[in-house]
């Protein structure tokens, strides 16, 4: 078995934050001349690009989630430590770019909500490294 990447799925939301950021940042240069909020909202458009390239969630061969996005730390899990994974649409900050989240739970206790592209294929991956994890959504 070899270390697996995942994507995070990418919500409309998100693309449009991106969108509306940009052309914030372009419009307050154009009408009202000041450098100081277009290099804000500037940051705040990179920020949020590098959020985009940079959130992806891996399984690797040893038996680890990790999970990463942008600047934030890093967060790992060892897969035999997860107890169940369920789908969910709840909107709380956390390392996942779509409002299609799956809640990893850990220890029987919510340890993060995620949303990789391919929510199937990163649930049988990781059922592959612990079959124990329960499947709360049957549409998995």
């Amino acid at each position: 078995m070899v270390d697996r990447v995942f994507k995070s799925k990418i919500g409309w939301w998100y693309h449009l934050t991106v969108w509306v950021m940009a052309i914030s940042t372009v419009l307050i240069f154009v009408k009202t001349n000041s450098v100081g909020g277009m290099v804000i909202l500037l940051l705040m458009t990179l920020f949020l690009i590098h959020g985009m390239l940079t959130t992806w969630y891996k399984v690797t061969a040893d038996g680890w989630l990790i999970a990463h996005s942008s600047f934030f730390p890093e967060k790992r899990v060892r897969i035999e430590e997860i107890t169940a994974v369920e789908v969910t649409v709840m909107p709380i900050s956390s390392y996942a770019l779509s409002l299609d989240r799956l809640i990893i739970y850990k220890n029987g206790m919510q340890w993060m909500l995620i949303s990789p592209e391919n929510k199937q294929e990163f649930v049988k991956l990781l059922r592959r490294h612990n079959p124990e994890i329960r499947i709360k959504d049957p549409i998995l």
